[in-house]
């Protein structure tokens, strides 16, 4: 019994020692029409999930959520979406995100980037 004791507690304080690098990303987007309008300045939400940016982009009509790169560059996530030269529509995009290690920017489909500050949990 002792041994079994013993083999369960190993096993627990090595099961939690897990750190390595990740990023969960998901997106939905809703198509809005032509991009004569502009884009709207996007929002963020934090919270202990990661975060959420909404935000509006120019993309390929032809666009179906699935053809998009979130990659870590030093400690900035790049997000980019591919871009050709056929028609073009203004999407509204959520983008939920969650990694580690932190990341103190986001550059979102080629802008400017955008310096976060995160809380400790």
């Amino acid at each position: 019994m002792k041994y079994i004791t013993l083999f369960l507690l190993v096993a627990v304080v090595c099961s939690c020692n897990n750190n390595e690098a990740f990023i969960n990303h998901k997106l939905t987007f809703v198509k809005m029409g032509d991009c004569s309008a502009g884009e709207k300045a996007g929002s963020m939400l934090s919270n202990i999930a990661g975060e959420r940016y909404v935000f509006e982009s120019c993309l390929d009509a032809n666009f179906d959520g699935t053809k998009y790169a979130v990659d870590r560059v030093g400690d900035s996530l790049v997000v980019s979406f591919p871009k050709t030269d056929g028609p073009k529509n203004a999407f509204t995009i959520t983008l939920d995100i969650d990694a580690f290690p932190v990341y103190n920017f986001i550059v979102l489909d080629g802008k400017e980037a955008i310096p976060i500050r995160h809380v400790e949990k």
